[in-house]
């Protein structure tokens, strides 16, 4: 069982000799974080593990249920022992969740946590007022969230002209859908994603593609515009339209229905040019492998490498367009051999063969992979409310100063001492003026 969350409001002392912001490409680069879900947390924890010192900014009148999932979760019910057992560590979600929620913990390592309600214009100068510190500040909240707060990137830019202001909206700033509000499976409709995705008989098949293509996106836009700054020394805004984003990722399926008035078609598993190529059940519960067939000589080599079973020695399937028209009679002969082999065992049967394979790993397979294991991506965290466990690693690496993974995610609060004190400069009667007007705080108001 957790422990109760503590009574305290207040931390007393400053934090800061965690190392955050203290390493790596961006050293000494300060961002102020007001995103929300995933889509912009991942793209700050991407500049974070980079060196920036991005500080998460939070109002405790405000509950943020996107990104700390529910205040009061359902409990002593089905649905609530799945959600717990999926979002909590032991299945427990405590007397603080949003603490513990795994979604907002994974995603937000290295970063630094601070709280004020910038609703109120004292909340909103003691902003304005961090911004003049920082070189960035990433939002991906609705369209036109930052004008009615009267923050709009105008007037940012006054306080910090050096400012690089990352906005990243789901349908951009601008035309007569901008207001669309939804989670990313919804705007991945809007892409065209769903229609090209699942099987040619069956339905479509949603994902989270947005929210895992927007966080690079996202950095590399800071990035992109760190280099003008540099030039310049100016600051900018630079807008990334989630769902524009998304229609880069699937170019040629758009030009191929512009091109040629048609919508593509949805292959399942298999392939318009390869064959065969499928997803294969092996032995064991739930177990399956991925393979596919690219050119004659990888077929030769694939029926060799599975003992060149009787099934697949019919002349008609010695090139492409031969094996194509019987991909149904062929994936029945590789289930055959795929049934009794282990996943992995045949993962390495074929690689050794030089026919391309993989076994398809849920996130047990990839937490205890050798392969990540032998490249020292995962790493122990401790966090405060949700203890101890493995997380993974930076997705890129730099020779001379490659990224870090130094701090698990904060709790609410965590950092204020550090940024009113250290940053702002509030004297000590004016930090529990604060208190008291509950700007800051460590529990949800």
């Amino acid at each position: 069982m957790s422990e109760p969350a503590s009574e305290s409001r207040v931390q007393d002392e400053p934090t800061t000799s965690d190392g955050i912001g203290q390493f790596g490409p961006l050293k000494g680069m300060r961002i102020l974080d007001m995103t929300a879900a995933l889509a912009g947390a991942f793209a700050t924890m991407l500049l974070a593990d980079m060196g920036a010192e991005v500080i998460k900014i939070e109002s405790l009148q405000h509950y943020p249920t996107p990104s700390r999932g529910p205040r009061n979760p359902p409990r002593g019910t089905e649905a609530g022992a799945v959600a717990a057992s999926r979002d909590y560590p032991d299945s427990d979600p405590g007397e603080d969740p949003w603490n513990r929620l795994s979604w907002f913990n994974s995603h937000s390592r290295n970063k630094r946590n601070a709280t004020m309600d910038i609703t109120r214009p004292d909340g909103k100068e003691l902003f304005l007022r961090l911004i003049e510190t920082a070189d960035g500040f990433v939002e991906n909240n609705a369209a036109g969230l930052l004008e009615r707060l009267g923050l709009a990137p105008e007037l940012l830019l006054r306080r910090n002209p050096r400012l690089i202001i990352v906005r990243m909206p789901p349908l951009g700033s601008t035309g007569p859908d901008a207001n669309a509000t939804g989670f990313g499976w919804h705007f991945e409709e809007l892409a065209g994603f769903l229609e090209v995705q699942g099987y040619p008989d069956g339905p479509t098949v949603g994902s989270i593609f947005m929210d895992g293509s927007s966080g690079p996106a996202g950095a590399n836009a800071f990035m992109m515009a760190l280099l003008r700054r540099r030039r310049t020394g100016e600051g900018c805004v630079v807008e990334v339209s989630q769902v524009e984003n998304m229609i880069v990722h699937i170019g040629d399926l758009v030009m191929d229905a512009v091109m040629n008035d048609r919508v593509p078609a949805r292959e399942g598993n298999r392939s318009p040019d390869f064959a065969p190529q499928g997803v294969y059940p092996c032995t064991g519960e739930d177990a399956w492998l991925a393979l596919s067939v690219r050119t004659d000589e990888e077929w030769a080599a694939f029926r060799e490498a599975v003992g060149d079973p009787e099934a697949l020695r019919d002349p008609a399937f010695a090139d492409v367009a031969g094996r194509r028209r019987a991909h149904d009679a062929i994936d029945d002969a590789i289930a055959a051999w795929t049934r009794t082999q282990d996943k992995f065992e045949a993962f390495h049967a074929l690689q050794a063969a030089g026919v391309p394979a993989g076994p398809v790993m849920d996130e047990s397979d990839a937490g205890s992979d050798p392969q990540l294991h032998e490249r020292g991506f995962f790493h122990f965290l401790e966090h405060q409310r949700a203890g101890m466990h493995f997380h993974p690693g930076a997705n890129f690496t730099f020779g001379e100063t490659p990224p870090q993974i130094l701090r698990a995610a904060p709790v609410v609060g965590q950092d204020n001492p550090y940024v009113y004190r250290e940053v702002l400069g509030v004297s000590a009667e004016e930090y529990e003026q604060l208190v008291r007007d509950g700007h800051i705080g460590n529990h949800y108001l």
